[in-house]
């Protein structure tokens, strides 16, 4: 080959080379633009969804919500009627949000119960309103529960809190939880003075702990601040329990495998939190919100005035005659002939309601902590004060106002418990609502055995919400005899002015809901919200497309019937 011809070859390589690198260029651009492309396309798609799951889980809280105001309207208007807001799966459950159909779309396969929630429908987001059933713990109720189904934290004597605690905590000989601490520290807690009880707690105790801190010596704010007192830790608090839904989920029945920690025994240990409350008020109103007549009032015509509008002559006639001779009323049962006295040699004669029985003496305590003892020696103690606790107080005999019988019937009574009182205070703190507690706060009647305890459970089972709307029940159906029914009557409720309220708002097409739990404070029909907390926090709870009857499944799916 020639120069000449070598040159013009190397002229015609050289731009060659410059197309080719040029090439390479620009396809890494194009690279590189399609790079930031895609990646401003994911995110704005990722913007896009986050979008999406704070708008769906607005209008999640906003159906949760909705809930809590149905709550208000039922018991604005019908607080005193049971079946309006105990058990009403017809008005509080799977309630649409935004008046939709109600039908909506089929969102869980029965027949296998797996999710087959239809993202593409129309959306129809609702409400549920849930609460444990004290009757039946494998199932929830759709309703709310009254704070005088609870026994006050602030206002549990001793005997009551060692009742509750040997009932519902569960006991084992390898790890046996001391009740006496339970007992002692939850007292010294709550009460003044830097003098600790033999297992209880002060200061002291509690500044030798990292951080330390005092006894708060005062009443207790919360239930959760339970956690704060010595012996009570998560478990005993809140038990097995995570979600706190009062269903046995399959993590809380598996023992080590997952958490919490359970015992796997197919029995789910709800904590003692689940059985407390600070809230167990009742105003001293009747069901439709109109303050109770004073019986013992000084202006003799303004209470004439006011029964003569409410009952017949001679129920208005006695009443007068006994206030025009100076004589005052001790309870509304003085408006009922007396019973005869209870076959018994060891009861004193009086007309007034006695006092709750006392707790019981030091030497039916369990040892104290620093004794040794064997896990069959401790369990064989506590079994000998069950025991002994079983045991009711005879109840007392009982004596009429005046020679005249009273015209009193019990035909009449529902009437006189709703409308009459003997004592001027506005509101009655601790209460304990014998239409609505589970049997562990109905223990707390610690003048009633075990047996009568059974009974009312029982009867209250067949009675319609209508009849249980009185203490009138339990005696008009038998359950206890008129002696023991005056002896708890001051103790005793079926009505409340602090709500629980807890509401679970989903949609058709999701598979997330949002927890909401309220309390209500019903001031006449004036609603005032306590105490709010959001439980998301604390997991699945429900899967509220069906009947909830077991608890998740590993599935996710509630069992549907």
């Amino acid at each position: 080959m020639t120069r000449k011809t070598r040159r013009h070859s190397r002229r015609r390589t050289a731009p060659s080379r410059r197309s080719a690198f040029v090439l390479v260029v620009v396809l890494i651009v194009i690279v590189l633009l399609s790079l930031l492309a895609a990646g401003y396309s994911l995110m704005v798609r990722s913007h896009v969804d986050t979008v999406e799951t704070r708008i769906q889980s607005y209008q999640l809280r906003m159906a949760a919500e909705a809930g809590i105001q149905l709550a208000v309207t039922i018991l604005r208007d019908r607080q005193g009627d049971l079946s309006a807001w105990y058990n009403n799966p017809d008005e509080l459950r799977a309630v649409p949000f935004d008046g939709a159909d109600e039908e909506g779309v089929a969102t869980i396969d029965k027949a296998n119960e797996e999710r087959t929630y239809d993202r593409t429908a129309d959306p129809i987001f609702r409400f549920s309103l849930i609460a444990p059933d004290p009757d039946d713990p494998d199932k929830v109720r759709y309703g709310f529960t009254d704070e005088c189904a609870r026994l006050d934290l602030n206002n549990a004597t001793e005997q009551q809190l060692r009742r509750l605690f040997n009932d519902v905590i569960p006991q084992t000989t390898e790890d046996a939880v001391d009740i006496n601490i339970l007992v002692d520290s939850l007292l010294d807690w709550r009460e003044a003075g830097d003098t600790a009880r033999p297992n209880g707690a002060k200061d002291a105790w509690y500044g030798a702990l990292y951080p330390p801190y005092r006894a708060k010596k005062a009443p207790f704010s919360t239930v959760e601040e339970l956690l704060l007192v010595r012996g009570f830790e998560g478990w005993i608090v809140y038990g097995e329990d995570y979600n706190q839904n009062g269903l046995l989920d399959p993590n809380e029945d598996d023992g080590d495998l997952s958490f919490p920690p359970d015992d796997g025994d197919g029995k789910l240990f709800q904590g003692v939190a689940r059985y407390f409350t600070i809230w167990s008020q009742e105003a001293n109103a009747s069901a439709d919100g109109r303050p109770r007549i004073f019986l013992n009032l000084q202006d003799l015509e303004k209470l004439q005035e006011d029964l003569e509008e409410e009952f017949d002559s001679d129920i208005v006639s006695y009443i007068i005659g006994v206030r025009s001779s100076g004589k005052t009323f001790n309870s509304v049962m003085n408006l009922l002939p007396a019973p005869p006295p209870p076959e018994t040699d060891d009861t004193a004669s009086d007309n007034t309601t006695p006092a709750q029985s006392g707790d019981s003496d030091a030497t039916s305590q369990p040892a104290d902590e620093n004794e040794e003892m064997t896990p069959e020696e401790f369990a064989d103690q506590i079994a000998g004060i069950q025991a002994s606790e079983n045991t009711s107080t005879p109840p007392p005999s009982y004596a009429n106002l005046t020679e005249e019988e009273p015209p009193g019937t019990i035909e009449d009574l529902p009437l006189i418990l709703d409308r009459l009182t003997v004592l001027p205070t506005p509101i009655f703190q601790g209460r304990i609502n014998v239409s609505t507690a589970p049997k562990p706060v109905l223990r707390g009647l610690t003048d009633l055995s075990d047996a009568e305890v059974d009974a009312i459970i029982a009867a209250r089972r067949e009675l319609s919400p209508a009849e249980r709307s009185s203490p009138a029940w339990l005696l008009a159906n038998g359950v206890l005899d008129e002696n023991r029914f005056r002896q708890i009557l001051d103790k005793v409720t079926t009505k409340a002015s602090m709500y629980r309220i807890e509401s679970v708002g989903y949609a058709d097409h999701l598979g997330v809901i949002e927890r909401i739990l309220v309390i209500l404070q019903m001031r006449g029909p004036i609603p005032q919200v306590i105490y709010y907390r959001n439980l998301n926090a604390l997991g699945p709870a429900y899967t509220p497309h069906g009947d909830e009857t077991r608890g998740l499944r590993a599935g996710g799916a509630g069992s549907s019937n």
